[in-house]
C-alpha cells in the first residue's frame, strides 16, 4: 500500500485533465459564440432584405397582390415580405423560429398595419437560435432552454411612386 501512496506514473493524466478540461470548454464556448454572432449577421440581413422588400412591394400595383390597397400591410403583401425577410435565414440550421414586425418607432412592439408616402418604413426580425455545442450551449445560451432571442431592425423611407392603378 506505501508503494501506491509514492507512485508518481499517473500524474500526468491528472495534470492533462486539469489544464485540458478549462481550454476545452473555452474552445467549445468560442464555437458555440461564433454561431450565434454569425446567426445575428443573418438576421440583421434578414431585417434589411424585409425592410427593401417592403418598399417594393408596398406601393405596388394591388391586382398583383390579390387587391390588398396600396401601403396596406397584409395579405399578400405582408407574406412576401415575410418570405423575403425569412430567406436569408434559411442558411442557419439552428434557427428554431422566425417572426417579422412592423414596428412604428424604433425598437417598439407594436405592429403597424398601413404605411403612407414618404412614412419611414421599419422591419423588426426576431429569431429563436437554438444552441446545439455540447457543455457551451448553458454558458452561452439561456441554461433552461438552450435558445438565445435574437432581434433586427431595419429602415428605409416608403418612396414609391404615386402611380394610378386601374
Amino acid at each position: 500500500m506505501r508503494r501506491l501512496w509514492r507512485d508518481r506514473r499517473a500524474a500526468i493524466y491528472v495534470e492533462f485533465l486539469i489544464a485540458f478540461l478549462p481550454m476545452f470548454i473555452f474552445f467549445m464556448c468560442l464555437l458555440q459564440m461564433a454561431g450565434v454572432h454569425m446567426a445575428k449577421l443573418d438576421t440583421l440581413h434578414a431585417a434589411e432584405t424585409g425592410v427593401r422588400a417592403a418598399i417594393v412591394v408596398l406601393p405596388d400595383d394591388p391586382a398583383q397582390y390579390s387587391h390588398v390597397a396600396v401601403g396596406n400591410i397584409d395579405g399578400k403583401r405582408r407574406d412576401d415580405i415575410v418570405k423575403a425577410a425569412s430567406l436569408p435565414l434559411s442558411a442557419v440550421s439552428s434557427i428554431a423560429g422566425i417572426k417579422v414586425t412592423f414596428p412604428t418607432s424604433a425598437g417598439g412592439d407594436d405592429d403597424r398595419s398601413q404605411v403612407g408616402r414618404d412614412e419611414l418604413i421599419r422591419v423588426k426580425v426576431s429569431v429563436i437560435y437554438k444552441c446545439t455545442i455540447p457543455i457551451a450551449k448553458f454558458f452561452v445560451c439561456n441554461a433552461t432552454t438552450t435558445t438565445r432571442k435574437l432581434t433586427a431592425e431595419a429602415a428605409l423611407p416608403n418612396q414609391g411612386a404615386d402611380y394610378d392603378y386601374d
